[in-house]
């Protein structure tokens, strides 16, 4: 396989190449890019929550609006 972010050719462990047989539309990458893709997207994730000054589970239902 080649890898479609890199252009490099990849061997998938057998655990993989069951899901593409079986899943064969869904785009796969190789495990550097996977690794990478999953460090970038933690560290924003990371950056989104210190951002935020509270959390959606802390709002609490405005009780007025039922009455």
């Amino acid at each position: 396989m080649i890898c479609i972010l890199c252009d490099r050719p990849f061997q998938p462990d057998k655990f993989t190449e069951k899901k593409i047989k079986k899943h064969p539309h869904r785009i796969q990458i190789c495990p550097g890019c996977h690794q990478r893709i999953t460090e970038q997207a933690t560290r924003r994730k990371r950056q989104t929550a210190l951002s935020t000054p509270f959390h959606a589970a802390d709002l609490k239902p405005d009780q007025s609006s039922k009455d």
